[in-house]
This record gives structure tokens, sequence and C-alpha cells, in this order.
């Protein structure tokens, strides 16, 4: 009788002293795992396009346009674990190389570093284009990252990640 006494107690004394919430449900009881499969999407409904910040995510302020943290667009590289797009500097460079060729406009960009697999924004004012103009730059480089899901376009945002 001593001995179940004596093992009721140290049964009672260990399950106390657990001051874990989550380790006294663990050692209480163990749920079942949960899976859960989702149906693969046919080649129809895949489309490939380029992934766009909402443009929700970051609020411009007044302060940001008076302090001229506002840019017209800003072409994100970005990682996910496997550094950024390869091509992608590339891609950018030749449509700024062919805007200056065939329009004869220099288009400069702010470049910040801001990851350590390589992630860069390249902010774009492009005061010096009208605003016909500008709507063409913003759809030629939608264009040519189309389909780059580490490449993300934002428009009419202040540069995030300038310091």
């Amino acid at each position: 009788m001593k001995n179940f006494i004596f093992a009721s107690a140290i049964v009672c004394l260990s399950a106390s002293a657990c001051h874990s919430p989550k380790a006294a449900a663990t050692a209480e009881t163990t749920p079942a795992p949960v899976t859960a499969s989702a149906p693969a999407p046919s080649p129809a409904t895949v489309q490939s396009t380029v992934s766009q910040a909402p443009l929700d995510e970051v609020i411009m302020t007044d302060q940001d346009k008076v302090n001229g943290n506002f840019y017209r667009l800003i072409v994100s590289f970005i990682s996910i674990g496997e550094g950024t797009d390869r091509q992608g500097r590339e891609t950018l460079d030749g449509v700024l190389a062919d805007w200056k060729t065939k329009k004869g406009k220099e288009i400069t960009f702010e470049s910040v570093a801001w990851g350590r697999e390589g992630e860069n924004d390249f902010c774009f004012r492009i005061n010096n284009l009208n605003e016909k103009e500008q709507q063409m730059f913003v759809s030629d480089m939608k264009t040519a990252f189309k389909g780059r899901s580490l490449v993300q376009i934002t428009e009419n945002q202040p540069c995030v990640h300038k310091r």
C-alpha cells in the first residue's frame, strides 16, 4: 500500500510541477496529427504573372512626399531562400538601354540593397518623363518581368528599404 501511495504522490507532483500550459497539455493528451491536401491545379488555371505588392501594404504619408521618398516605380528583386532572379539585373539593364536608344531618354534610379541574399530595390522617380511616357515605361517593365516570381513591381510608393 505504501508503494501505491508513494507512486501516486510522484505522479501528482510531476504533473503539478509542469509550469508550461503547452507541456502540461502535451503530458495529458497528444492530439492526432492532422493532414490536409489540396487538389493539384489544372494547367488551364495556372497563370504566370508578375508578383505585385498590394497597394495597401505600405501607406504613403504626406511626409513621405515632402521628404522625397515618393517613387513612381519600384522594382524589387526578392529571395525565398535561394537568392534573387539571376537574369533580373540583365533584364532591367536591357529595358533601360532600350529606352535610351529608342526613346532617347536617360532613366535614372536609386539602387537599395537590403537583404543577405542579394535582395535589392531599384527605385525610379522618372520625373523627366511625361505622364504617357511614365505609363509606357511602367508597362515595359511589367512586360519584361512577366512570369518572374522573384520580382515585385510596386507603383507610387515610398522606397521602404531606403535608409
